[in-house]
């Protein structure tokens, strides 16, 4: 039974000692499917023998493993503008088919949900809530395949409310990107303490808060997520012993060579000076003596 299966068992509220009964699965082989679902975030362990469902099955590439990535992209919510707006108010009226839309924010914006996603329909466009987390190499890669699929979702709303495709453009109100088992976060979360490092506008940039038990070093952008990823596999290579400490130890044994080179350099000249003028004293006292003598 693949993951999908058991994660949509989990959620519906059936046991594992049920699972195992009905499916007549193997209780090892069940327990190392739960293992890799807790592993990815997607279920927690609230007391024996129960699983609490948290979110979908991440989306990876064909023949990749969650092993193999290190970052993960989550919270997405995207924001899309139409180049050409819908007219909502008729669309809903001619809607018939399953979906329910209800009115919020004093009637001005219809809400809905669209494969278990939570979905506004504003004066410009469309604003989604992305609940997946997506697994990938680099903090850019994890983006493009949650932009694929947000892309793919859109399109998939848009045919089942009965509208064509129109060019629109987008932007992020929120998404975040975590480092998994990173050394830091382990190191906090064994301690059962947070870190939240905010800029001055006083909106987290980095934190860890051990959300999903993942080892998490979180980011609020990818350029961001790049920028200490590089950071801190830089740092790793050197064992973390090229701190600004270290930096400015080195600088400062640096800056007092140069003033003692600096120093022995101008007790050169000054003896190459003296030696200059010694030789040329003692070369007119050689011509005068040759002059005496003839």
């Amino acid at each position: 039974m693949e993951l999908n299966n058991i994660l949509d068992l989990i959620k519906e509220g059936i046991t594992p000692t049920q699972i195992v009964k009905k499916y007549q699965i193997p209780k090892s082989t069940l327990q190392y499917s739960l293992n890799k679902l807790k592993e990815m975030g997607c279920i927690e362990k609230k007391g024996y023998g129960v699983w609490a469902y948290i979110m979908e099955v991440p989306i990876q590439p064909k023949g990749s493993k969650i092993g193999q990535k290190e970052i993960r992209g989550h919270a997405f919510i995207w924001k899309i503008e139409f180049y050409k707006p819908f007219n909502w108010n008729n669309v809903i009226n001619k809607y018939k088919k399953k979906l329910n839309f209800k009115k919020i924010s004093r009637g001005k914006v219809y809400r809905t949900i669209f494969n278990n996603r939570k979905i506004w329909l504003t004066k410009k466009g469309i604003v989604i809530y992305e609940p997946l987390s997506f697994f990938g190499t680099s903090s850019l890669e994890v983006k493009g395949t949650a932009v694929f699929k947000m892309d793919k979702l859109l399109k998939g709303l848009l045919n089942e409310i009965g509208l064509k495709f129109r060019d629109y453009r987008f932007t992020t109100s929120r998404e975040h990107y975590g480092i998994i088992r990173n050394e830091l976060a382990n190191q906090f979360n064994e301690r059962k303490e947070k870190l939240h490092i905010k800029g001055e506008d006083g909106s987290a940039w980095l934190w860890i808060d051990n959300s999903l038990k993942l080892g998490e070093l979180e980011t609020n952008e990818p350029v961001v997520n790049r920028q200490v990823q590089n950071f801190w596999n830089d740092h790793k290579k050197t064992n973390f012993e090229v701190t600004p400490s270290f930096i400015l130890d080195t600088m400062n044994g640096i800056q007092q060579n140069q003033l003692t080179f600096d120093r022995n350099m101008k007790l050169h000249i000054d003896i190459l000076n003296k030696l200059g003028k010694a030789v040329e004293e003692l070369t007119e006292s050689v011509k005068n003596d040759n002059k005496k003598e003839i």
